[in-house]
């Protein structure tokens, strides 16, 4: 395909030439368009999935702290009992972590 235009004596090229420049016209929109449509799909599942990241990190934390405070409120001032309290948050802590790595990708 020639990207000069035609010359004005060869008529006979001339209609041909035409529709091939604008099929080629037409073609590079659609090409442009599903591009800046892909982007916007890809921005938008971006922007998904960091709103439900940030819903998890929140819920996690908010269940961990909850957890924390509840069991120093149970531990009655004994070393021992807040080291069990800190055992356990701490799990919760990795497992939390771990399953929000799966669900996210890490």
């Amino acid at each position: 395909m020639r990207l000069l235009p035609a010359r004005l004596d060869d008529q006979s090229r001339r209609s041909s030439d035409v529709t091939q420049a604008m099929n080629a016209q037409r073609q590079a929109e659609l090409a442009i368009f599903r591009y800046g449509l892909e982007a916007r799909y890809h921005a938008e599942c971006d922007r998904i999935d960091s709103q439900a990241l940030g819903d998890v990190l929140r819920t996690a934390l908010d269940e961990e702290m909850d957890l924390l405070d509840w069991g120093l409120s149970r531990t009655g001032g004994s070393v021992a009992k807040a080291e069990l309290v800190a055992r356990k948050v701490s799990l919760q802590v990795d497992i939390n972590n771990r399953r929000i790595a799966q669900r996210f990708g890490r």
